[in-house]
């Protein structure tokens, strides 16, 4: 176990007060936000060549360029973007649509009363706390850093098989019912993030679960190294999300890899960069390669459109 002192004396003392043990999603919870130490709240993630880990962001300007095209097709005129970190997605975006209305909302920031347009979620869900469990209990932490197992602590978490192992994100289901009850009918849900569907995210070859931590580009599955220090993230189960989203009233318009939904939807801009630069070393064309190639980010990245129906 180790990590930043302050946040370690945080959890631990948090630990004591609860009789010994917190959930995992807790500790996931202050770990990455709490409000003084945690490694997204101090400003500890960092993004890029120098940091701990890449996003489609991180990687160019052409991300946000595509985004920018398809906000451009459905003719929108406000954005709130969940989760945008250092506003590079926002800079991109509006380099090509400068008259667009673009707020970018952090975990703890106060909401509007209601959303327009386009919600846009890229690898934010990823990053909001999970509960692990194990079988059909629960995993805990001590004040030992140590895990612990217990009943599950909330009546939606499933009993999974024997020996299984895995994360469920019930944040991301009450974020998704926060945010559709803001969101005025025809507005779009754009999401982004690295997942799975339910079949495949159950699937026998991933009986020990889904969590990655990330620290100066080394990816491993130890939580309690580098606490405070590291990124703490899962795999998002795109079907539950789905289903919520039709309970609330949000229809799917699309779900599938990135890599195809950008080169579909960049088509003309992608045309026009391959002519450009054509025969020579090109930022654009390798920015282009890690979004969309299947064995990079194109297809371990989803995305998934959903749309505000008509009351």
């Amino acid at each position: 176990m180790t990590g930043y002192p302050p946040l370690l004396a945080s959890i631990r003392e948090e630990i004591a007060q609860c009789g010994g043990t917190i959930t995992f999603c807790r500790f996931m919870e202050l770990a990455l936000y709490h409000p003084q130490h945690g490694y997204y709240t101090r400003g500890a993630a960092k993004l890029g060549r120098n940091g701990d880990y890449f996003t489609s962001v991180s990687v160019g300007p052409l991300f946000g360029q595509i985004i920018a095209r398809q906000l451009a097709l459905w003719n929108v005129s406000e954005v709130t973007e969940f989760g945008g970190h250092t506003g590079q997605l926002r800079q991109d975006v509006l380099t090509v649509l400068p008259g667009l209305t673009y707020r970018v909302i952090e975990v703890g920031d106060v909401w509007p009363e209601r959303f327009r347009g386009c919600v846009l979620s890229n690898e934010f869900l990823d990053a909001l706390p999970v509960h692990r469990l194990c079988g059909e209990q629960e995993v805990y932490v001590t004040d030992g850093f140590r895990e612990r197992l217990g009943p599950r602590s909330d009546p939606r978490l499933p009993a999974l098989p024997p020996g299984y192992r895995s994360e469920i994100n019930l944040q991301a289901l009450d974020w998704l019912t926060a945010v559709s009850a803001r969101m005025e009918p025809g507005t779009y849900l754009l999401t982004f993030d690295y997942g799975l569907e339910r079949t495949e995210y159950f699937a026998p070859h991933h009986a020990t679960g889904h969590l990655q931590c990330y620290h100066r580009h080394k990816r491993h599955t130890d939580p309690y190294r580098h606490i405070g220090e590291q990124d703490i993230t899962a795999h998002v189960e795109f079907t539950s999300l789905i289903e919520h989203g039709e309970r609330l009233g949000l229809e799917t318009v699309r779900f599938g890899d990135q890599g195809r939904y950008l080169l579909e939807v960049g088509e003309p801009i992608i045309a026009a960069l391959v002519e450009r630069e054509a025969g020579r070393f090109s930022h654009l064309r390798n920015q282009l390669h890690q979004l969309t190639h299947p064995a990079l980010m194109g297809r371990a990245f989803k995305v998934l459109i959903q749309r505000k129906r008509p009351q």
